[in-house]
């Protein structure tokens, strides 16, 4: 009886012992994390992107919800976005918009830009911009001293661009118009080539249709006149209104 008294004694105090120490926390200098589990960029991030929701298979990320991805002058929004940290790119597909706003000192021109479609695709490592499938382009300019602004609207099929080139270039059914003023401009063509630090627009066309209707000064009239530039190829300054066909 003594015997089998003592062995639930000894039994309990074992069990005891156990309980406890599985309980007890790890002490600090037990515990040595992977150095490479968290790593932490003393510099600051090159893109922040803010979403709703986030998801990652097969090293993508799915991005939902108020989406908006902000880089140097550049805010890219929509409402789905997929995104590859190798290679570095984000494809936006539910009615995105990039917006951007710049100074050119070359012109001494504010620029806003806002491009929208069904697609946008900006790649970091080569510094590809493109958009497909019902590309608007809006660009709006005003010089320093606030005396001169303009607005012009390009529509095409697709858009193409890279960030170390000052060229924009759109194609298939391309189409450039004034939205505003007394005397709107307008425009079409087969491909349309932006050239953003010189706010030049040339269209052109391999039939030799590419138009640009704009308006030039009667000086006889003292008064506007339309004038309409046609050929393979149309120069247009969207600043000055002022044109030139090949």
């Amino acid at each position: 009886m003594k015997f089998k008294i003592i062995f639930l004694i000894l039994s309990f105090a074992i069990f005891a012992v156990i309980l406890f120490a599985a309980n007890e926390p790890l002490v600090p200098e037990d515990f040595i994390p992977d150095p490479n589990l968290f790593v932490i960029k003393k510099d600051n991030p090159d893109a922040l992107i803010l979403a709703d929701t986030l998801t990652a298979k097969d090293g993508i990320i799915t991005l939902e919800g108020r989406v908006k991805a902000t880089r140097q002058q550049d805010v890219l929004t929509c409402s789905k976005a997929l995104v590859s940290n190798k290679p570095q790119w984000i494809l936006a597909t539910i009615r995105p918009n990039l917006h951007r706003k710049e100074s050119i000192i070359e012109t001494r021109v504010i620029r806003e830009m806002n491009i929208s479609a069904k697609n946008i695709y900006i790649c970091k490592d080569d510094g590809l911009l493109s958009a497909s499938d019902t590309v608007v382009v809006s660009i709006d300019e005003t010089t320093w001293d606030l005396a001169t602004h303009s607005r012009v609207i390009i529509t095409s099929d697709d858009l193409i661009g890279k960030e170390d080139s000052e060229r924009l270039i759109f194609s298939g059914n391309v189409k450039i118009y004034e939205p505003e003023g007394e005397n709107p401009s307008d425009g079409r063509g087969n491909r349309l080539d932006y050239l953003r630090k010189r706010s030049l627009a040339v269209l052109s066309s391999a039939n030799g249709d590419a138009l640009i209707n704009t308006w030039e000064l009667n000086p006889e009239m003292n008064q506007k006149e339309k004038r309409s530039l046609k050929g393979k190829r149309v120069i247009y300054n969207t600043l000055t209104k002022e044109g030139i066909s090949e």
